[in-house]
C-alpha cells in the first residue's frame, strides 16, 4: 500500500516560507484564541497558540496519553523569539498565563490544575515549587536568559535539573554534603527571548546538556503596525474559555492513531534530516499529537492531525537551523573532518584523546560526542580495543538532508 502523502495546504506565496509558522496548523479551541487575542494588536497569533499550547500541555500532563509504548506527557519548553519590543513577546505570555488561570478556575473541583512560577533563583526553589503541585508547574520566564545564566554559577544544578525534567519526572543529584531528591515533577516552561540575546546567550553547558534541542522555538517578526490597540472580543474569549474547558472534562485520555495516519507519521519519520537540528523534533511531535487531537475534539489521532503537526515540525527544523546560536551542523562537521585527519596521521586514538589533538573542547563536548556519533553511524570509523581507527574507503553520509514525505 502507498504510503499517504503528508498534505500541503494551500497558502499565499507570503505564508508558503519555510519560516513562516503555517497558519492552517493553528487550528481547533488554541487556534481561535490565538486569533481573537491578536485581532487589532500588534502581537503575533502564533506566538499566542504557541504559548497557549504550553499551558494546555502542562494542564493534561500525564492525563492526556497515546496508545503506544512510550512515556510521553504533552509538556513542552517554548521560546517566543523576536525583535526586542517589536512583536510583543512579554505580552503575549501575560495574556495567555492570564487567560489560563480563569480556565483553571472554571474546570471542576475534581480535575487538579498546575501552577506558574515567574522565575526560581536554584535547583532547590525549583523543587518546592514541585512539590507542592503534582500536576506540575509552569516556568514562565519574560527574559529566557535569566534561565541559561544559572549555568554560569558554579556549582549550580538548576540548568541540568530543568533538562532532566523535559523527558523525565524525577531527578537526583547528591553531593558530599547534600542530596537533592524529586519524584513525580512535571515541568513545563515558556519563555521571551529576543534574537540578539538567543545567539549569545548558550553556555558551553547548557550545549553540553543538550539544552537548545528540547525547546519549541516559535519566531515571529511584527506583521502589522497598531498605534491604538483594539479591545478584545470578551464574549468571544468567553466562549472559547467554555469550550476548552469542556474539552478538558474528557480527560483522562488516551489517543490511538488510524492505520494511515500511522503511515504518515512513519513516512515523516523515515525522511527526517540528518542533522543536530532534529533531535528530539519527534519527541515534540508526540507532544504535539495529543494537544492538537485534544482542541480538534478528535476521538483518534487520524491523517488530519499528523498533516498539522508534521507542518509545526518542518517549520520548527527550519527555525532551529535558521537560528543556531553555535552553526552546530558545520562545526559537527569540521569535527567530523578533523576526527579524520588525526586518525588518518596517529593511527588509533582514544575520545580523551582526539578531544585534545581536534580542541573540541572548543565547541562544546556534545558537539564532539555528536560528530562520533555521525562517523560510527556511517561506519567510517569503529571501535577497536577502546579506541577509535579510521576504517579507510569509508563513505560519510551527508550531515543534513531535506526531510520530504510525498
Amino acid at each position: 500500500m502507498q504510503s499517504p502523502a503528508v498534505e500541503t495546504p494551500a497558502v499565499s506565496p507570503a505564508e508558503n516560507s519555510a519560516l513562516t509558522f503555517p497558519p492552517d496548523a493553528m487550528s481547533g479551541s488554541l487556534g481561535d484564541f490565538a486569533r481573537t487575542m491578536a485581532v487589532g494588536t500588534e502581537v503575533p497569533e502564533e506566538f499566542y497558540f504557541a504559548a497557549a499550547l504550553t499551558f494546555l500541555g502542562a494542564t493534561c500532563s500525564n492525563r492526556l496519553t497515546l496508545n503506544a509504548s512510550l512515556n510521553v506527557e504533552p509538556r513542552l519548553f517554548t521560546v517566543l523569539l523576536g525583535e526586542s519590543a517589536d512583536v510583543k513577546k512579554s505580552t503575549a505570555l501575560r495574556n495567555t498565563a492570564d487567560f489560563f488561570e480563569s480556565v483553571w478556575s472554571g474546570m471542576p473541583a475534581v480535575q487538579p490544575s498546575p501552577s506558574m512560577s515567574y522565575g526560581v533563583g536554584s535547583a532547590e526553589g525549583l523543587a518546592r515549587s514541585l512539590e507542592k503541585n503534582p500536576i506540575g508547574v509552569v516556568l514562565c520566564y519574560d527574559e529566557l536568559k535569566a534561565l541559561i545564566d544559572k549555568s554560569r554559577i558554579e556549582s549550580s544544578t538548576l540548568l541540568p535539573m530543568v533538562a532532566s525534567l523535559f523527558e523525565q519526572t524525577r531527578y537526583e543529584n547528591t553531593t558530599k554534603n547534600h542530596t537533592l531528591k524529586i519524584e513525580g515533577a512535571r515541568l513545563s516552561v515558556v519563555g521571551c527571548c529576543t534574537t540578539d540575546t538567543y545567539n549569545s546567550m548558550w553556555t558551553a553547558d547548557a550545549i553540553s546538556i543538550g539544552f537548545p534541542n528540547r525547546l519549541f522555538v516559535v519566531s515571529a517578526d511584527r506583521k502589522r503596525r497598531v498605534s491604538w490597540p483594539e479591545p478584545r472580543d470578551s464574549a468571544q474569549v468567553g466562549e472559547i474559555r467554555q469550550r476548552l474547558v469542556r474539552q478538558l472534562s474528557r480527560l483522562p485520555l488516551k489517543f490511538d492513531i488510524t492505520a494511515d495516519a500511522k503511515m504518515a507519521w512513519e513516512c515523516w519519520y523515515d525522511s527526517l534530516a540528518t542533522s543536530v537540528h532534529t533531535k528530539r523534533l519527534d519527541s515534540i511531535g508526540f507532544r504535539l499529537l495529543g494537544l492538537i487531537a485534544l482542541t480538534n475534539d478528535k476521538e483518534v489521532i487520524d491523517l488530519p492531525t499528523v498533516n498539522t503537526v508534521v507542518q509545526i515540525l518542518r517549520y520548527e527544523f527550519a527555525v532551529r537551523t535558521l537560528t543556531d546560536p553555535i552553526d552546530a551542523d558545520r562545526t559537527v562537521a569540521r569535527l567530523e573532518e578533523a576526527v579524520r585527519r588525526q586518525l588518518g596521521t596517529r593511527g588509533d586514538l582514544s575520545e580523551r584523546q582526539l578531544r585534545r589533538f581536534t580542541n573540541a573542547d572548543r565547541h562544546g563536548l556534545w558537539t564532539f560526542q555528536t560528530a562520533i556519533k555521525n562517523l560510527e553511524i556511517a561506519q567510517d570509523v569503529h571501535r577497536v580495543d577502546g579506541k577509535l581507527r579510521l576504517k579507510h574507503g569509508g563513505v560519510i553520509k551527508s550531515v543534513v538532508t531535506t526531510p520530504n514525505c510525498t
